[in-house]
């Protein structure tokens, strides 16, 4: 059964048909890339009927190995979002998941974040101001427009921790 929002789909062979002619199928080594189209966040999105739509490496995992347990999410081992190859899919929490993307270093952190105001340059000079004593972190904080324990944080090393203090 494919479960999209705890609505049960029945699969059949047309339905099996039509997914996996969307799958350019290769050695089972190799990512089986989705060739169809794709949500906003990169995934395919495979129709299974009634307008809706579930995650094609979700469909690609139950159509191979049977439903997936509530709770657990369908993880791709090689960080890639198109890849159905079902040898390269795996049953997880979602801290599997997290833990898996911070182990690849693909979590939106520093200018990676869409929503930071602060870029690299910017870090290292205010780490170099207040190492120098010429700003106080309330100022450097009002100067770039950001609140003051996020200036905290940055000048102190506990976020943006891939560049270095100022010494």
């Amino acid at each position: 059964m494919i479960r999209q929002n705890r609505d049960e789909i029945s699969i059949n062979t047309d339905v099996e048909k039509r997914f996996w002619e969307k799958v350019d199928i290769r050695s089972n080594e190799e990512c089986w890339n989705w060739t169809a189209g794709k949500q906003s966040k990169g995934y395919g999105s495979f129709g299974i009927g009634n307008g809706k739509t579930a995650l094609a490496h979700r469909v690609a995992y139950e159509l191979t190995y049977g439903e997936i347990p509530e709770g657990l999410c369908v993880r791709h081992i090689n960080h890639n979002k198109l890849c159905m190859n079902p040898s390269h899919l795996r049953l997880g929490t979602i801290a599997d998941n997290n833990r898996d993307m911070v182990e690849a270093g693909r979590q939106a952190k520093g200018m990676k974040n869409g929503r930071s105001k602060l870029i690299d340059e910017y870090i290292v000079l205010m780490r170099s101001d207040f190492q120098a004593k010429e700003k106080t972190i309330k100022e450097l904080a009002e100067e770039y427009d950001i609140h003051y324990n996020t200036a905290r944080n940055a000048i102190q090393g506990k976020t943006w921790k891939d560049l270095p203090l100022a010494e």
